[in-house]
């Protein structure tokens, strides 16, 4: 079904009902009324408009209806006035409670962030001696490594020296006890050059006893 179009008379016409009815003609009541497409009421619409602030311009108003009018306005205004701050007095004051409670949690977020900024700053100086503290231990075990190694390397020497003068040592006792045999050895040929000595010491004295004396031989 097609959508219905509303013409200029029809947009004038709800329009002027809907004054009469006390009401504003706002697009959405003309729209309802009219059945018109958003596009055709806005433009008839805007033309009731410029027509209707004409004919109230054209209009000459007595000078006592005009103040009444505009102390009527003024009242208007005034009471409206009044009841939109009575309106917005209590949300007024709530938004200002609620103000005032950000404005406390603030307070007591900063207060907050201050005091975790004072305690990484803090931790960070921890940090910073723990890290200082690390580096000095580093150093300190390396100059211990080192002085470790050297007295591993010391001690190598050592064992190598060590292990030399075993050698030399077990070639000594070679030595001597090559010497000790070498003395046993001469020791029983001097006994036997003693037994051998003796022999002959004996068979010389046996000898000379039994030879005839030279004055006994001769006639």
């Amino acid at each position: 079904m097609a959508k219905a179009v509303a013409t200029q008379e029809a947009v004038f016409a709800a329009a002027d009902a809907l004054v009469a009815e006390g009401k504003e003609p706002s697009m959405t009541l003309v729209q309802e009324r009219t059945g018109g497409s958003y596009t055709t009421v806005k433009r008839h619409l805007e033309a009731w408009v410029a027509k209707r602030k004409g004919e109230i311009a054209a209009v000459d108003l007595p000078v006592d209806i005009e103040a009444r009018g505009r102390d009527f306005v003024q009242a208007l205004y005034a009471h409206a006035l009044h009841g939109a701050k009575a309106a917005v007095a209590e949300p007024l004051a709530l938004a200002e409670a609620s103000r005032d409670k950000a404005e406390g949690l603030l307070a007591g977020a900063e207060a907050e962030v201050a005091r975790l900024e004072g305690v990484e700053q803090e931790q960070i100086g921890r940090i910073d001696a723990l890290t200082q503290r690390v580096r000095e231990l580093e150093m300190s075990t390396a100059a211990q490594q080192a002085t470790i190694q050297e007295k591993v390397a010391s001690v190598a020497r050592l064992d190598a020296q060590l292990a030399e003068a075993q050698n030399a040592l077990a070639a000594r006792d070679q030595e001597l006890a090559g010497l000790r045999a070498s003395v046993k050895a001469v020791e029983g040929l001097q006994g036997q050059l003693d037994a051998l000595q003796r022999t002959v010491q004996g068979l010389t004295a046996a000898a000379g006893a039994g030879a005839p004396s030279a004055k006994g031989g001769k006639k």
